[in-house]
């Protein structure tokens, strides 16, 4: 069963109280959005991988923006 944090008032509950719900109940939760971060289970966040990037590997640059086309300004 997964773990959630409250980001809202639920069933008596404070906002930042950790909480053990049930699917359906993190489904109802989220659409509501009174979930802050869950700890456990479906939809929790993957622990970030200690494993580096090979540095033959380095991270690509992103592409410049094109700037907006010039045209008649509103007033």
């Amino acid at each position: 069963m997964p773990r959630v944090i409250l980001a809202h008032w639920h069933d008596g509950r404070a906002p930042g109280d950790e909480l053990i719900v049930t699917d359906e109940e993190l489904a109802d939760l989220r659409r509501d959005g009174r979930i802050a971060d869950v700890l456990d289970g479906p939809g929790a966040q993957p622990e970030p991988s200690s494993t580096a990037v090979p540095e033959d590997q380095a991270a690509a640059e992103p592409e410049p923006e094109e700037p907006a086309p010039a045209g008649r300004k509103r007033r």
